[in-house]
């Protein structure tokens, strides 16, 4: 009886392992919708998130998938707000090393006078009179060089289209800054080299904007740190409810088995062997 039990427990097992062959993300995605990525999140680290998580859980049925669904989504929120964090300290971070960039374009002419001259010949192009045009970049050449009459002929040429000399030395420097830090983000070396040169001279490093930007973001970050702890325990309660359900499923297996198992023994107990006590 015991062994015709195990076999029972053993077909049981090997149909519902056949029944979950199916993919759990299709699975998941037909039963509760579509996985709750935002625009701009990778819908393929989702769904690896949700196949790893069945299976490691390995659903016996539509209710632990249920609460795996909630796993996945209480997870990927954790995931999203952590990414948060991190990303709204370093776009503080980038934007003060934007400020400092500007200040030494300031500083140091040098440093963005190709891009100067570049940018002043666009803006003469697209301003002076056709018959004019041709020579803008001839005349940004004559108005980009630091003299004192560079910089006479420069605002002559800016005044006479509605321009400010000012005005389009902040513009140049404020584009070359951001043309910069998106070198800086894609990792090219000649920009990082430039950029650690630059902080190292002023005695400023990421580390001191990163302080900064948790020192203005601390409110923001604490509040990401609260809805990350929310979802954490969301996340830890399905979790445990899910234990707690297999554990109390496993003891009313044992039960059940063990009831069937007193009940034959009963059966054997109560019935006389062939051949004893017969007339």
């Amino acid at each position: 009886m015991i062994k015709r039990i195990k076999r029972v427990r053993s077909n049981r097992k090997a149909k519902s392992e056949s029944k979950s062959m199916t993919p759990a993300p299709a699975r998941r995605f037909r039963l509760f919708g579509q996985p709750q990525v935002l625009e701009g999140e990778d819908a393929a680290a989702y769904e690896e998130l949700l196949a790893r998580i069945s299976a490691a859980v390995k659903p016996a049925d539509i209710i632990d998938e249920m609460f795996i669904a909630d796993v996945v989504s209480s997870e990927w929120e954790v995931l999203r707000w952590r990414r948060l964090n991190v990303s709204l300290i370093r776009a503080f971070a980038l934007k003060e090393l934007e400020t400092f960039l500007v200040k030494q374009f300031e500083s140091n002419y040098a440093l963005h006078a190709k891009h100067f001259k570049s940018y002043l010949a666009k803006i003469l192009q697209n301003n002076l009179p056709e018959d004019q045009a041709d020579s803008a970049e001839m005349l940004a050449a004559e108005c980009a060089p630091p003299t004192d009459e560079a910089d006479a002929k420069l605002d002559e040429v800016l005044r006479s289209i509605g321009l400010d000399a000012g005005t389009v030395l902040d513009d140049a420097r404020a584009q070359k800054a951001k043309e910069l830090l998106q070198e800086y983000g894609r990792r090219e070396p000649e920009t990082v080299r430039l950029i650690g040169e630059l902080l190292t001279a002023a005695g400023a490093s990421m580390d001191s904007f990163m302080a900064d930007a948790l020192t203005e973001q601390l409110e923001y970050i604490e509040r990401i740190d609260r809805l990350t702890t929310i979802a954490e325990d969301r996340r830890n309660g399905m979790l445990a409810e899910i234990e707690r359900r297999r554990a109390v499923f496993g003891a009313t297996l044992r039960r059940n088995v063990q009831e069937i198992e007193d009940a034959e023994f009963k059966v054997i107990e109560t019935t006389p062997a062939k051949g004893k006590n017969g007339p």
